[in-house]
């Protein structure tokens, strides 16, 4: 699966989310999201452009995440392969629900891998038919826009990322407003400062 993703600096998030819903979004639900991102072995994944990334996601509203555990936290385990192209976040992506948070950590750990800074945000979700908004509050950043969609073929990313722009468009931005540095480099960076 390719997600063909891209991320916009907004100035408010309550805009951005009457905007989305102005479009004909659909509000889900309002996460808490830490993302524990690890470094490789055999490669350092910040020269590779990938991703291995371990997720822990809360709801805030009360509803069910996941389905048989209500009230408890939805674990990921996502692998993201460099970028496709220099316009968007757009990457081949990998994720599978983990049920135990501690020994993923704990496997992640003994097979050499180095965690690096968390990511900590507010997710707020909206959906259109075929498009995922998520208006993220990140923690240390401020707020942002991302719009994704995720395809099955890697042919099908220029289409998907046409039908983005469009919708970055009618609220007046485009996709040179956006940004292909993603949240936990842009922590790393502002922790160098």
């Amino acid at each position: 699966m390719v997600e063909v993703e891209i991320k916009l600096k907004v100035d408010s998030a309550d805009l951005i989310e009457k905007k989305l819903v102005e479009l004909g979004f659909k509000k889900g639900q309002t996460l808490q999201e830490i993302d524990y991102y690890y470094n490789g072995v055999d490669r350092d994944f910040r020269e590779s452009g990938e991703a291995l990334r371990l997720r822990l996601t809360e709801s805030l509203d009360g509803s069910a995440i996941v389905a048989d555990r209500p009230g408890e936290p939805l674990i990921q385990m996502t692998y993201k392969g460099p970028k496709l192209d220099k316009v968007s976040m757009s990457r081949v992506e990998h994720q599978v629900n983990i049920d135990d948070f501690e020994t993923m950590q704990s496997i992640l750990s003994s097979l050499g891998y180095k965690p690096v800074m968390p990511v900590i945000k507010l997710r707020r979700e909206l959906f259109s038919e075929e498009m995922t908004a998520c208006v993220d509050t990140v923690d240390g950043l401020g707020d942002y826009l991302e719009l994704e969609i995720i395809v099955d073929e890697e042919n099908q990313r220029e289409d998907a990322l046409n039908k983005i722009a469009d919708v970055l468009n009618k609220m007046e931005y485009s996709i040179s407003d956006t940004t292909t540095i993603s949240y936990l480099s842009m922590l790393e960076m502002s922790n160098m400062d």
